[in-house]
Order: structure tokens, then sequence, then C-alpha cells
């Protein structure tokens, strides 16, 4: 494994148990888990002073007021929707990771023994793990800066322990976030690991050349040889998939936990940069650092946003990939052995039968398309808030 890629898994370990989020332990050396006392102590502790920041700093503090000038009732409620949603989800995203510990640990097992199966998966991993940590942990770092400078003026104890229970709330979904992207960016390594052998496999297979007689030893052992290697993908591909839709499953709650804090803070985003157009006086508190630390957390938070998706994009992409270089047998000139024949077979029916889908409770998939669609959404509904608040402020 390369250094950097170490580096950015322990540092993303390190975090997690910091925060909480991780409940149990990995041994980074061996990638095996437990369960102790220490850990489950210590993540229900700060899980609890948690919750103790977030009410007092939502019950007690007006926080609009605190980062905006002349905020309107419509910016009150907007940002503490906004910001009861943020807690809300992360706080179900929590208790998620409670109910599966078991399960998460069964997961973590099986993608290491995938690893050691082929190390050469993280050279296919490095550059997206390594931009996933930096864009990550700069976005994060502008967010707790701007609010920083934005109060600091008339900073106290208290407001300081909220902007460290918001920022506490924006670890935790990040260490989730980093979490699931790393299993997605694994398994696509592994596929496009898995489409590279199904190549060299289809080239060699295309240059045997026309098919000769059975008593031609040669050709019939390099049929065989052949067969071995598809019926080995097709297995590690089962494997794969199958590992995939578990992690899936087991992270569905996160997933529309994420889903619905991205919606609400980017329609909450949009309303506020029009706000910023429109009353000019809104952000007279603001420093130009902190504005400048503000344009640029809002550029890597969505910079942030894009990778995650396209992390999805890329795993079925590769999936996809696997079905079209099956379709180039079909343009051989002759035929093959009928072992080999049948290992193609084989593979191109279980493709076909088990196709690679990600969902979130059954309430929509995770592609493209739905990408698209939300937004759109996403898209409207600025404008409506935006409609409104142009109708009635």
């Amino acid at each position: 494994m390369p250094d950097l890629v170490k580096w950015c898994v322990r540092i993303s370990y390190l975090y997690g148990r910091v925060t909480g989020t991780l409940n149990f332990e990995i041994d980074l050396k061996t990638g095996r888990t437990r369960v102790t006392k220490k850990a489950t102590i210590y993540s229900a502790l700060a899980h609890l002073c948690l919750i103790t920041m977030l009410v007092h700093h939502l019950w007690r503090v007006k926080p609009t007021s605190d980062l905006l000038a002349n905020a309107n009732a419509l910016h009150e409620n907007v940002f503490m929707v906004v910001a009861w949603m943020r807690v809300s989800c992360a706080l179900a995203a929590l208790a998620g990771r409670w109910y599966h510990r078991r399960r998460y640990m069964r997961l973590i097992s099986s993608f290491r023994r995938l690893y050691l199966k082929n190390t050469e998966v993280m050279q296919h991993c490095r550059r997206g793990f390594v931009s996933k940590c930096f864009i990550t942990t700069v976005a994060e770092s502008m967010q707790f800066l701007m609010a920083l400078l934005v109060v600091w003026d008339r900073l106290t104890f208290s407001l300081l322990i909220g902007i460290w229970s918001v920022m506490t709330v924006t670890a935790v979904m990040n260490v989730i976030i980093t979490q699931y992207y790393f299993a997605l960016g694994n398994a696509r390594g592994h596929y496009k690991l898995l489409n590279r052998d199904l190549r060299e496999v289809l080239a060699e297979a295309r240059s045997l050349g026309p098919k000769r007689k059975r008593q031609n030893g040669v050709f019939i052992t390099k049929c065989c040889f052949l067969a071995d290697r598809v019926d080995e993908i097709a297995q590690t591909q089962s494997e794969l998939q199958a590992l995939i839709e578990r992690m899936s499953r087991i992270y569905e709650l996160q997933v529309l936990c994420l889903f619905c804090t991205y919606y609400l803070t980017s329609v909450g985003n949009a309303y506020l940069l029009f706000s910023i157009y429109k009353y000019n006086n809104i952000t007279q508190g603001w420093s130009k650092l902190s504005l400048l630390a503000g344009a640029t957390f809002l550029v890597f938070y969505y910079a942030d946003c894009l990778i995650n998706s396209y992390n999805v994009f890329y795993l079925l992409e590769a999936h996809q990939e696997m079905h079209k270089l099956l379709e180039q047998r079909n343009l051989f000139p002759w035929g093959l052995d009928e072992r080999l024949e049948s290992a193609f077979d084989s593979l191109e029916l279980s493709l076909a039968r088990n196709p690679l889908q990600l969902h979130c409770f059954g309430l929509f998939k995770l592609d493209r398309s739905s990408a698209f669609d939300v937004g759109n959404s996403l898209l409207i509904n600025s404008v409506l808030l935006i409609q409104y608040d142009m109708q009635n402020y």
C-alpha cells in the first residue's frame, strides 16, 4: 500500500475514533476488528457529550443572529430547519452505527480479505483516496475558520462550545462519507482489475485463431487455461458484487441521512447567496478574510459532493464495462472451444441476471439519472424559496 494512502487511511481511522463514529477498534496492521470496553465507553461518552452541546447550542443560542446581521424571519426559519435536519441526520446515522456495529466489523473484514487477494488494487484507488482526504480537510478547516472569524469580536465560551458542536456534527458526517467513499473506491479498483484481466483473456482468445481439431493438445490446453481464468473472474466478480450489495444495505440509513443533509444544505446555501446579493448589509460584520474563507468552503464543499457522486457513478460504469467487454466476443470471426464458450456464457448470464444497482430503501437509485432528477428538484425548490422571499420581504 502506498505510504500516502496509508496516511489517509490512518487519519480517517483516528478521526473516526476521536469523534466516536467508530465504536470498535481496528488493528491497522492486520485489519482485524474487535469490540473493546474502552472503545465502547469512549464512543458512548463522546456521543452523549455531543448531544448535550447541541441541545444547549440550539436551544439557548440564536445562531443566525450571531452569523448574519439584520436576518429576517425567513432566514431564521431556513437556518433552523437546515441545522435541525443536520443534527437529526447525524444522530440517526450514529444510532445506525451502534445498531449495525457487528455488521460493520464483518464488512471491514470482508474488504480486508478481498484486498489481500490482490493488493494491487490500491494503485487504482490512490488518487481518489488522496483527493477525497485533501478536499474534505480543506472544506472542514475553512468552515471552522469562517465561523471563528465571523464571531471573533463577540466570541464567548458558550458560542465557542456551539461552534465546536456544529463542527463535530460536520466531522461525524464527513467520517461516514469518507468510509463509504473508501469502500466504494476499493470496490471500483477491484472492478478495474477484473476488467483488465478479462480484456487480456479476450485478447488471448482472439489470438488463438480458427478452431482447430480437438487432437491439437496445445489449443485445448490453452482454451482450458483461459476458461479457468474466466471462471476465476466470474467468481471474484460475484463475491465483489455481493459485498457491494451487503454494504449498500448496511449504509442505507446513513446514505438517506447524507442525502437529506446535502439537499437541504444546498437549498439553504442557494438562498444565502441570494440574500447576500439582495441584502447588502447582511454580511456587514464579516471581514474580507471571513468572506474568502466562506467562498473557499463553498467551492470545496461542492467539490466534495461531486467526487462522492462520481465515485458511485464510476463504480457502476466499471460494472457496465464488463458487459461491453463480453460483447466483443460476439465479434470473433470463429468459434472457440466448448469449455471456453461455456465459461464466457456463464459469466455473461450471471451479469445479466444480477445487474449492479444501488438503492436507498427503495426510494431512489444511486445513479446518474437520479442525480439529474435531484439537481432539477434542487433548482426548483431554491427558486421557490427565493421567489417567496422576493414576494414577502
